[in-house]
């Protein structure tokens, strides 16, 4: 989409889905609207929404995203972005002598990583 603008990108969707592709992805759609022509592009195929926090792409909810027409959600930074966030608050509370706070009880660690199966 970035380098060969949408109206190609969408076309070269819409060839895929009729050489039989399993699913598509268009490449950093920048507006809700060119999310809406990429899902209405393919409406019968698998669709996959990359939600990557400081790119182009608008970042939607699941529900929204598949109110849309997309079937598969990345979030490929989410998730480690919020570890690592939390990696650092826990140190400066350490590194300033505080209680970290935000700490799981042990018990359900052991669950959460399947030390008790």
């Amino acid at each position: 989409r970035s380098v060969i603008g949408l109206e190609e990108a969408l076309e070269r969707v819409r060839l895929f889905v009729s050489a039989g592709a399993d699913i598509v992805f268009l490449e950093a759609p920048q507006t809700v609207e060119e999310m809406r022509a990429f899902c209405e592009a393919a409406p019968n195929t698998p669709k996959l929404a990359n939600m990557l926090e400081g790119g182009k792409t608008p970042i939607l909810p699941p529900k929204e995203l598949g109110e849309m027409g997309f079937q598969i959600a990345a979030y490929p930074l989410t998730l480690m972005s919020s570890a690592v966030n939390a990696m650092n608050n826990a140190l400066e509370d350490l590194k300033e002598g505080r209680e970290v706070q935000g700490i799981l009880p042990f018990a359900e660690i052991r669950d959460i990583v399947g030390f008790n199966d």
